[in-house]
């Protein structure tokens, strides 16, 4: 039993429970393993956490840093997003859940959303939306995506393909640029996989 699978036991056992539910003697019979196997990878329940937090984290650092380096604008965004693992919203929401019952996670939670929302503004100015408009288009932006989240929505790729350039259209305040459709077509799970390998 790797460091992976726990961290993906644990993860799951977040997503359908809840973070108290995140216990090494639970997460032991449903792997069918000794808790050795547990202490094999990790000193305490605390590392378990931590490494499950930590998945979350650098899986959104890793995404904002390449998108910050390409100079990505909205239309990538999209694009990301619509081609995102399927299993990353509930994850998400799941982290979010277990903030409101732990001050450093909730920070963490916090930092990572501020450096979206500052990504996405500059997404903004770059297309010619100043400041403080770029701002608050920003927050919309990103607040919209994880209602979608919260809210559990489920659509079709296709649907929500159809309804991206009106999405495009009433977040931005822009009519989307010319091969819009095209641009915004990802392949298979291009974004978030929650990968359980973190410090694997």
């Amino acid at each position: 039993m790797s460091r992976a699978d726990w961290v993906a036991a644990a993860r799951k056992a977040l997503v359908a429970s809840g973070i108290d539910d995140v216990k090494v003697d639970v997460l032991a019979r449903r792997l069918k393993v000794t808790r050795g196997s547990f202490y094999h990878h990790f000193d305490n329940r605390q590392g378990l956490l931590d490494a499950l937090l930590t998945d979350w984290a650098v899986n959104n650092q890793r995404e904002l840093d390449a998108l910050r380096g390409q100079g990505a604008g909205i239309v990538e965004l999209f694009r990301i997003w619509l081609g995102e693992d399927p299993e990353f919203p509930a994850f998400d929401i799941a982290i979010r859940v277990w903030a409101r019952k732990s001050r450093s996670v909730a920070a963490l939670v916090s930092d990572i959303d501020d450096g979206w929302v500052a990504l996405i503004q500059a997404m903004l100015e770059r297309d010619g939306i100043a400041a403080p408009e770029s701002f608050v288009r920003a927050r919309i932006v990103y607040f919209h995506q994880i209602g979608y989240y919260a809210l559990s929505i489920t659509e079709s790729r296709a649907d929500r393909l159809k309804l991206a350039p009106y999405y495009y259209q009433g977040l931005t305040g822009m009519a989307p640029p010319p091969g819009f459709d095209a641009a915004v077509r990802p392949p298979p799970r291009t974004r978030r996989t929650a990968a359980a390998d973190v410090g694997a």
